[in-house]
């Protein structure tokens, strides 16, 4: 040879012209679109279109809408197109997927800048982009057997042997995936996971109190796939006169089976158990007050006002907590601003007045005691009859760029001018329940405002001996978005993984009681069939009752924590594990023909 040239199948193309050249330069057609590139770059596109509409329609199983079910088939159409999609087409539907999702899901965070939805989504997007990525790699090298692929792209194109072993694993590492995706994000926001799609479905989610939140999630992704690989499978043997069984379909449809028999079984065993309980009458209220974190004195006056008549309406009943949401009035307790201490008198003479113990949401200043250095916490303060301060929660877990910021020492200046709500909250440490006054044997497991989509915190609370969980929240930040009823969705759950009842108290939603089994059982509101309506915005109060167990048995969750995220992260590391070990091996054997012992052989 004069020149260099390597035979086609070494060289990875033929003398024909590529179907992602755009031009062809023939004779008669020069500078005409190859209209091969042309059909691929629109069902490229189309491809693009089917996942963001895909995930779009996910969305509509979380609040406002509560289409359950569509949880169950909206990841088909996703999981059937990315079947044999190779990496970087895979990395893309899965972020137009993730787009879908998160842009209508979080779509209420334009009430606080109309630019965040359009932030968001695209950071929630690379989540779901790189569990589509996974899943390709999974497909190849795990639906894909060796020898296939050492045939060639052709032989690969034309592979239909059923496998079922390797799809049952495929499927789920897929799935085991898709948790640790929630899970990677569940530092700054544990909010709408595929479980929260479910947060009605009571017989489904009773496995959280086994596998926490991820367990459904899991059973919900082991689904689509599933019906995914079954669709395949169907239409590349159609006309061959056999269907082997999809046996991860039908593994799929055995353990919804089986969690949905849990979960009857686990309520009926709570209803026939003999264990003691307790009667605890709350006094709730709900004000309906705007968002006033910069409230004028005039503003913060009115708020109090509110707060101090709906006070006088459920005190008189005698209940065992007159509970005021998260900064109810948005000047603290104890300070020296003379609005604070009209404040002060007025709490104090209506606890004086009704022998009422209380519970309120303020901010809180107090020095540290190692420097003095003045902090700034969102606290939930216990007072008993007396009137006195006799215990505190510290908001734990802060929300970002809300109540802090993050990394302030190392962003520049323009950036916390852009972001800054001035105020830095100091994150609580502290996990102990409260013990109610006079009703020591009622222990409060405290959350306040978002941490109550944190498992971590209720969990540890129940660890520490708490038989009633309860949150102050202040949600009028969204007044007419779907935020306080997701915000409740994703509540639900801490219930259910701790085995406890819950009470919340919203400031302009969500006051109500919710059942060891995640029922909302009571509310300030009811609908005109008597049933609850805790989503209903408005101004009320009331006292409702709830049943507390003196002695709760711990969950298999409060006991051992989340170990199914746990197994879910060794699932998956197995199978790419798997996978690295495939591609070792089709890299040997491709090499093999050019190791030296080989070429020696040959001459």
């Amino acid at each position: 040879m004069n020149k260099l040239d390597f035979p086609a199948d070494i060289a990875g193309f033929s003398g024909e012209t590529m179907e992602t050249d755009p031009v062809v330069a023939t004779p008669g057609n020069a500078g005409v679109p190859n209209e091969k590139y042309l059909l691929s770059k629109r069902r490229f596109f189309g491809y693009l279109l089917l996942m963001f509409g895909s995930g779009w329609l996910m969305s509509t199983a979380l609040p406002p809408l509560n289409w359950h079910a569509v949880a169950f088939v909206a990841l088909i159409l996703p999981g059937y197109l990315l079947l044999g999609r190779a990496k970087l087409p895979a990395l893309a539907g899965g972020f137009c997927y993730g787009l879908g999702w998160a842009f209508p899901s979080f779509y209420w965070l334009r009430e606080i800048n109309p630019v965040l939805p359009y932030l968001m989504a695209p950071v929630l997007g690379l989540y779901l982009a790189v569990w589509a990525l996974g899943f390709a790699v999974l497909h190849r090298w795990l639906l894909i057997p060796l020898d296939i692929q050492l045939a060639g792209a052709e032989a690969v194109r034309k592979f239909a042997r059923n496998q079922p072993w390797r799809e049952l694993f495929f499927t789920v590492a897929v799935s085991a995936l898709y948790c640790i995706i929630e899970h990677l994000r569940s530092g700054p926001l544990p909010w709408n996971y595929l479980s929260a799609t479910q947060w009605q479905n009571l017989s489904l989610i009773q496995i959280c109190s086994v596998t926490g939140t991820y367990g459904v999630t899991f059973l919900i992704v082991f689904l689509n796939i599933s019906i995914a690989l079954a669709v395949r499978n169907g239409l590349r043997l159609y006309g061959s006169g056999r269907y082997p069984r999809p046996w991860p379909f039908l593994t799929a449809l055995v353990l919804l089976m089986l969690a949905l028999l849990f979960g009857v079984a686990l309520d009926r065993s709570r209803a026939a158990r003999d264990g003691a309980t307790a009667t605890v009458r709350l006094g709730l209220l709900q004000g309906d007050i705007s968002q006033r974190r910069s409230a004028s004195d005039a503003e913060a006056q009115e708020a109090l006002d509110v707060y101090m008549e709906l006070s006088r309406k459920v005190a008189p009943l005698r209940p065992d907590l007159l509970i005021w949401p998260e900064t109810a009035v948005p000047f603290p307790l104890m300070a020296a601003h003379p609005l604070c201490e009209s404040y002060r008198a007025r709490v104090a003479q209506l606890i004086l007045d009704y022998r009422v113990p209380m519970l309120l949401g303020s901010v809180d200043y107090r020095p540290r005691p190692d420097s003095g250095e003045i902090e700034v916490y969102n606290t939930a303060l216990l007072l008993d009859t007396a009137p006195e301060i006799v215990d505190r929660y510290d908001k734990i877990n802060p929300v970002p760029f809300g109540e802090y910021v993050p990394f302030r020492r190392w962003l520049p200046d323009w950036a916390i001018r852009l972001i800054d709500m001035n105020r830095d909250l100091t994150a609580g440490t502290d996990f102990s329940p409260l013990a109610l006054p006079q009703r020591e044997e009622i222990k409060l497991g405290m959350s306040i405002c978002y941490e109550d989509v944190f498992p971590y915190i209720a969990r540890r609370e129940a660890e520490l001996g708490a038989n009633l969980l309860l949150v102050i929240t202040n949600d009028a930040w969204y007044p007419t978005s779907s935020e306080p009823e997701q915000h409740l969705a994703n509540a639900v759950f801490r219930a259910v993984e701790t085995g406890l009842p819950m009470a919340r108290c919203g400031n302009n939603s969500a006051s109500c009681i919710i059942l060891p089994n995640g029922k909302i059982s009571d509310g300030l509101f009811s609908d005109a069939a008597g049933e609850a309506d805790p989503v209903r915005r408005g101004r009320a109060c009331g006292v409702l009752s709830v049943e507390v167990p003196l002695n709760p048995p711990p969950t298999f969750y409060t006991r051992f924590g989340p170990w199914f995220i746990g197994g879910c992260y060794l699932l998956a590391g197995a199978a790419f594990a798997v996978c690295f070990g495939l591609f070792l091996a089709r890299k040997k054997a491709l090499l093999k023909p050019f190791t030296p012992e080989e070429s020696s052989s040959h001459d």
